[in-house]
């Protein structure tokens, strides 16, 4: 499977962006919006990138509503009582996080709040298992 055509052009930019770059498309877009055509955006506001790049860097990290920076415990509480409730369906568990992408969410699910998770569940049964073998020694 190859890339989109518009982002298989030789004169296209891959890779991280850089800070002019983010400045570029956040300066554009305050002052003409998309107008409605992210595939033709890039060469309006001299950026050397795909439609779909820009659209994506906007939406997950330029937009000035997103959040920056660590979880908070209350995010953590809401992010695993959703996750128990529906599973890995980050756009509906964002969308009760004002300011965090789903993409974000995901990312912090699978690299730091289920690990965490898994140790607090270990503890747990390390705890009951404590108990148990403890009240049993007492019965014989």
């Amino acid at each position: 499977m190859g890339r989109a055509p518009c982002c298989d052009k030789a004169n296209v930019k891959r890779g991280p962006w850089s800070p002019d770059e983010d400045a570029t498309l956040k300066n554009y877009l305050h002052t003409h919006g998309t107008g409605g055509n992210w595939i033709a955006l890039p060469r309006k506001a001299g950026l050397r990138r795909c439609g779909k790049s820009c659209r994506l860097r906007w939406l997950n990290y330029l937009r000035p509503d997103i959040k920056h920076g660590g979880f908070t415990e209350q995010e953590d509480q809401i992010i695993c009582t959703l996750y128990t409730q529906m599973g890995s369906r980050w756009s509906a568990i964002a969308s009760q996080l004002p300011g965090r992408t789903d993409n974000d969410v995901k990312n912090y699910w699978n690299t730091k709040l289920k690990k965490k998770l898994m140790a607090a569940k270990v503890q747990l049964l390390l705890h009951h298992l404590h108990y148990w073998t403890t009240r049993v020694d007492h019965h014989f």
